[in-house]
């Protein structure tokens, strides 16, 4: 089993200055930066910017990235924008090891995150979800189709719920059941909190738990979390952070575990973010 985030969508604040182009091209800009900062913004919304015919309400306007699975709507009336990043945008991100950075700088203004999980098994859609041991999750849709079967357990109108599918073959991934969580609202701002804070893997099996997967192939055990990087490595620094991360890290755990470092974020502050 492996799990990943294969959907986000947040909004970034937006003030504007005026509704002339250029104003309201470098309000959006500004909005990024102030979010992301200047380097995780070149690197992860650099380049170019295709803009569509059409957008959808209450945004007036929406650009596609050339790189391909992020979209930006926006509006010169709203004091918002909205991005979308797929599941293709987020791989990309998590293969250039920038996922967690933007999920830490956008999670409390996230409104939609889906955790997905594969599986290499040759159970049907129709046939996990029937195995569900939870009286307030039931299949809500069963939809057969030429790709492939797809079973929604919860109400799609709701904040919270999941869908079940596989390709047929000569699908690429037609050896793979997914099970997709589907997060909106406050639900995707706690849930995105708790992926930084804590891991993925542990909202997988929580996520598991709140829809009562009770198949035999869902073996949460196994459960392998997508590896998301919780630093953004700048210009040659990944040996120090190598580093910090396995040498530092432990020891000063040990230390806040025998007790020698009381207040562990005092610390931090006063020899490790403090000017002299």
């Amino acid at each position: 089993m492996r799990t990943h985030i294969d959907w986000l969508t947040f909004t970034i604040p937006v003030i504007y200055f005026g509704a002339e182009n250029d104003a309201y091209a470098t309000a959006i800009a500004q909005g990024f930066t102030d979010m992301f900062g200047t380097e995780l913004r070149a690197i992860v919304f650099g380049g170019e910017w295709q803009k569509q015919e059409r957008s959808r309400a209450p945004y007036t306007d929406a650009w596609v990235q050339s790189e391909g699975g992020v979209t930006l709507f926006a509006s010169p009336n709203l004091t918002h924008a909205c991005i979308e990043i797929s599941g293709q945008g987020c791989e990309r991100m998590l293969v250039d090891g920038v996922l967690n950075n933007v999920l830490m700088a956008c999670k409390d203004r996230v409104t939609r995150i889906d955790i997905a999980v594969d599986i290499e098994t040759k159970t049907t859609p129709l046939e996990f979800v029937a195995k569900v041991n939870h009286e307030r999750m039931r299949t809500s849709g069963h939809v057969l189709s030429g790709t492939g079967e797809t079973c929604y357990v919860g109400s799609q109108k709701s904040e919270r719920y999941a869908r079940v599918y596989r390709y047929n073959a000569p699908h690429p991934r037609a050896h793979l059941l997914r099970v997709e969580h589907v997060f909106r609202k406050d639900y995707a701002k706690k849930v995105a909190s708790q992926i930084v804070g804590a891991s993925l893997e542990s909202v997988t099996v929580a996520s598991g738990l709140a829809f009562g997967w009770g198949h035999a192939d869902w073996q949460t055990e196994n459960v392998k979390g997508a590896e998301i990087s919780v630093v953004f490595e700048r210009g040659n620094t990944g040996n120090t952070v190598y580093w910090l991360v396995n040498s530092v890290a432990p020891a000063f755990k040990r230390l806040c575990d025998n007790g020698a470092i009381r207040d562990p974020e005092a610390f931090i502050r006063e020899y490790f973010l403090s000017d002299t």
